[in-house]
């Protein structure tokens, strides 16, 4: 399906945004070397009208090819959650142990089997994360890093799949992702020193 940017203010949210950058395990699937993708979490807030719209949209399309491949489901309830890109973070936080930090939010679970994802600050400078790609000039680095919880702009697709009976499913692809404002870490420990830290008498 065709690519397309979340548009709109940046109030997406990224979540475990090292998988950006070097493979890892996508979380909950089986430990195989296929399922090792460049892959994070885009959180959507609900109270965005504008963006559920678009995202409500095009995932209405993307279950239209669903069924057109033959998934004999009614509605996008139907499909496995392990298959499914799109899901509630009410519910999710409902099912999860320390997960309240998702409510409000739609979680579009995202990745690249491939090819890593452009990730770059608001100057077009490419962010690494640690994990440089040779061949960038240096003033085409950025020294900002990715982090949990920073709000971004983004470009997904999404993609189906129907390989048989509970292999059938949703995907999203990512494509891009440029960093517009850091964001408060999402369900984890505080990423700011000070928070640990107090040396202001030693200063």
């Amino acid at each position: 399906m065709e690519r397309f940017q979340i548009k709109g203010a940046p109030t997406c949210r990224v979540v475990y945004p090292k998988g950006l950058f070097t493979k890892t395990l996508v979380k909950g699937a089986e430990d195989k070397p296929e399922n090792y993708k460049y892959n994070a979490i885009i959180l959507v807030p609900k109270d965005d009208a504008d963006k559920m719209a678009q995202m409500e949209a095009a995932y209405a399309e993307a279950f239209a090819e669903l069924q057109a491949k033959g998934f004999g489901g009614k509605t996008a309830k139907a499909i496995n959650p392990k298959q499914n890109c799109w899901e509630d973070g009410d519910e999710y936080a409902d099912n999860n142990k320390n997960a309240e930090a998702f409510r409000g939010y739609m979680r579009l679970k995202v990745s690249s089997r491939y090819v890593r994802p452009i990730v770059t600050d608001m100057a077009k400078r490419s962010i690494f994360n640690g994990y440089p790609i040779s061949g960038v000039e240096a003033e085409r680095i950025s020294d900002e890093e990715l982090g949990d919880g920073d709000y971004i702009f983004a470009a997904v697709s999404f993609w189906t799949y129907a390989k048989g009976k509970g292999m059938e499913g949703i995907g999203a692809n990512i494509h891009a992702i440029k960093r517009a404002a850091a964001g408060e870490r999402i369900g984890g420990a505080s990423n700011d020193v000070d928070d640990y830290l107090d040396t202001e008498d030693y200063e």
